[in-house]
């Protein structure tokens, strides 16, 4: 059974505030009713986001029914890892109590201590049978150039951690900015993309265009469109 769910995320790693396009918070706003989690980790690095970039992070991740850290670059790794996994097992709770509350007319917290406990346990085999399809949206502005080595060393414990589940999982990567685009696909879902393309497509350079950025990993979950093949990044959402 829980081998047919398939959980859908996007991770957006940061540094910084979106300078450009639409309003990220209302395209993560749209990812979650569209059933996509948007998970958001601002990376600090001995610096600081400020407290709009706090914000906005935050933020983010609110409206797109996610979590968000902020993190060193030395703890990066654990911190994906942790996201990806606590939001799996929330969207998988969520999903359990909308189904008990259609079922039975009452809320998982209505029911005896020890069926919650059976539940509970139910939802942590879940998150380890799903299926999982996870875009990792990195910012390679300019800021971000001494930390996307950190990043790629992160992306691969991160492919460990998911590797001991039982579950499948694929994992896609869109950089921005992208040149006269919002993003680029970097590489399309697999298994374990391929470091070496990692290390050649994280170039940095231009602006922060978020909000079209999301967009664009929104249609890779959605309907497997590449970031260069969606028309929307034009940096206008």
């Amino acid at each position: 059974m829980w081998e047919q769910v398939e959980l859908k995320q996007i991770l957006l790693l940061t540094d910084g505030c979106s300078n450009l396009g639409g309003n990220p918070v209302e395209v993560a706003k749209a990812a979650s009713h569209a059933g996509i989690a948007v998970n958001v980790i601002g990376i600090l690095d001995g610096g600081s986001l400020g407290e709009k970039g706090r914000n906005e992070v935050q933020a983010i991740a609110a409206a797109g029914n996610g979590m968000s850290q902020f993190v060193e670059t030395k703890h990066l790794g654990q911190t994906m890892q942790m996201l990806t996994r606590h939001t799996m097992q929330a969207t998988l709770q969520q999903a359990m109590k909308k189904e008990l509350k259609s079922m039975i007319g009452r809320d998982m917290e209505q029911l005896p201590p020890e069926r919650r406990i059976d539940l509970l346990h139910m939802i942590d085999r879940a998150g380890e049978l799903s299926a999982l399809r996870l875009v990792l949206l990195i910012d390679v502005s300019a800021s971000m150039r001494d930390k996307l080595p950190h990043v790629r060393e992160a992306i691969r414990e991160l492919e460990i951690s998911l590797e001991a589940r039982k579950g499948e999982h694929k994992i896609a990567v869109i950089t921005f900015p992208a040149g006269g685009q919002a993003s680029k696909l970097l590489s399309h879902f697999c298994k374990n993309p391929g470091l070496s393309e990692l290390g050649s497509g994280l170039s940095v350079g231009g602006s922060t265009p978020t909000g079209p950025a999301l967009y664009d990993a929104i249609r890779l979950l959605q309907n497997g469109e590449g970031a260069s093949d969606v028309a929307a990044s034009s940096y206008v959402v």
